[in-house]
C-alpha cells in the first residue's frame, strides 16, 4: 500500500509516493533518560487513578526539549516565533540521511563535511545527520554525554546558502556543548531552517538514502520548542 505525498520545491508542487511502512526516529521519554545537562528530567505522577477515579490520568513535567524536538526561533530570540506560529510543512518533506560518524566526538561538523555531498543535495531537502552519538551512549552511558558531535558555524552558513529547510541530528544539540553565544542556531534559525535535535539511533540503518520524513512538534502556544515525533518513510520509485 502506498500513500501519495505532496511536497513544493521551488514554487512547484510535485507527487511522490510513499510507503505506509514506517521507521521511527525518536527516543523513548522516560523519567531516566539522558537530558541536556540543566535541563529537567521528565516526572510521570498519576493525577487521578482507576482506583480511585475509575479512570488514569498522568501528570506530565518535562523541559520542552525533551527527547527528540523541535526548536523554534524563540529558543534564541525574544521576539521569534514559538512553536505555534512555525510553519508544519517545514519538517515534512524529503530527507536525505548523511554519514558524519567520522566527526569524531566533542568536534564540529563543518562546511567541507557537507560539501563530500553535495551532489545528492537538493534545495528544500531536509538533511538528517548521522554521527554514530546515541550508539556511542549506549556503550557508555552518561560518560560522554557532553562531548557530542555538532555542527560547526560553517555548515550552518553552508545549509542557509544552499537552500536546505531543515536539519536534524542524533546528537542532544546542533550547538557545542558550553556554547558562549549560540551562532550555529542563531544562524539557521533567523534563516527560517528548522532543527530538529536528539534523533534516536536507528537513523544508522538509512545512510545514504533519501527518504520522506514527517517530524510534527505538539501545539504548544508561544512556546520555544517542542518534543516531537519523527518518522521517516520509504518512497516507492
Amino acid at each position: 500500500m502506498n500513500n501519495a505525498a505532496k511536497e513544493e520545491n521551488n514554487n512547484d508542487t510535485s507527487t511522490i509516493s510513499i510507503s505506509s511502512t514506517y521507521h521511527d526516529l525518536s527516543q523513548l521519554v522516560s523519567q531516566d533518560m539522558l537530558v541536556y545537562p540543566g535541563d529537567p528530567q521528565p516526572q510521570f505522577e498519576p493525577f487521578v487513578t482507576i482506583k480511585k477515579d475509575k479512570i488514569n490520568v498522568t501528570r506530565i513535567v518535562m523541559g520542552s526539549h525533551t527527547g527528540t524536538h523541535v526548536d523554534a526561533p524563540k529558543h534564541f530570540f525574544t521576539d521569534g516565533n514559538g512553536i505555534d506560529s512555525e510553519p508544519v510543512d517545514k519538517f515534512i518533506g524529503e530527507t536525505i540521511i548523511l554519514d558524519l560518524s567520522d566527526v569524531i566526538g566533542g568536534k564540529g561538523i563543518t562546511d567541507s563535511d557537507l560539501d563530500n555531498y553535495s551532489g545528492v543535495i537538493k534545495r528544500n531537502d531536509i538533511l538528517l545527520l548521522y554521527t554514530g552519538t546515541n550508539d556511542k551512549w549506549k556503550k557508555e552511558k552518561d560518560s560522554q554525554i557532553n562531548n557530542f558531535t555538532y555542527m560547526d558555524l560553517s555548515s550552518a552558513q553552508w545549509i542557509v546558502e544552499h537552500g536546505i529547510k531543515c536539519v536534524g541530528i542524533d546528537t542532544l544539540s546542533v550547538e557545542r556543548y558550553g556554547f558562549k553565544e549560540g551562532l550555529t542556531h542563531r544562524k539557521l534559525l533567523s534563516n527560517n531552517i528548522g532543527i530538529i535535535e536528539n534523533l534516536n539511533s536507528n537513523i544508522k540503518a538509512f545512510v545514504g538514502r533519501r527518504m520522506f520524513l514527517v517530524c510534527l512538534p505538539l501545539l504548544l502556544k508561544g512556546i520555544d520548542g517542542s518534543p516531537a515525533r519523527a518518522i521517516l518513510f520509504d518512497i516507492v520509485s
